[in-house]
């Protein structure tokens, strides 16, 4: 019999990344050490004054995060929402709300972050006017990718 896949967190180092102005976070990412191929699990650390991510939206990909340290602000769409240890947050793929996190605190934040892969995977940068297809393995300008946003969103919302 072959033995467990295990990694201890303690055994990983911190990852820094960074994207443009603001976006630096840190992260672990035990899945990948792993070598998972269809979920995928980090931890990450955000520093106060920072944000996680670009704001993002996964057409096919789910995502949970649960807040295990500090506090801090999901934005949300246009909304700011406070978010704190223990809050467990939910985006299902094909959510409208475009997310990121920002460490509004004075501590560092730690969250997990969790979800399913696919190869087709879409995910818009609406500030940002672009569409990442994972397929293509490209970033297209929104302007690049056939039909309107309204036409996408009618035919995610008619398989409810």
């Amino acid at each position: 019999m072959d033995d467990p896949r295990i990694v201890n967190l303690s055994e990983l180092p911190w990852v820094p990344w960074t994207y443009g102005r603001g976006v630096a976070v840190e992260l672990r990412d035990p899945a990948r050490r792993l070598g998972s191929s269809r979920s995928g699990l980090r931890l990450y650390r955000l520093h106060p004054g920072t944000q996680a991510t670009r704001m993002h939206r996964h057409l096919h990909q789910e995502e949970m995060f649960l807040i295990l340290k500090g506090s801090g602000t999901l934005r949300h769409g246009e909304r700011q929402v406070p978010v704190r240890e223990g809050d467990f947050i939910l985006y299902p793929a094909g959510d409208p709300a475009a997310h990121t996190f920002i460490n509004s605190g004075s501590e560092p934040m730690e969250y997990l972050a969790t979800g399913n892969r696919v190869d087709y995977e879409v995910c818009e940068y609406p500030e940002e006017g672009t569409v990442y297809v994972e397929v293509l393995n490209k970033t297209l300008k929104a302007e690049e990718v056939p039909g309107t946003r309204e036409e996408r969103e009618q035919w995610y919302k008619a398989g409810h």
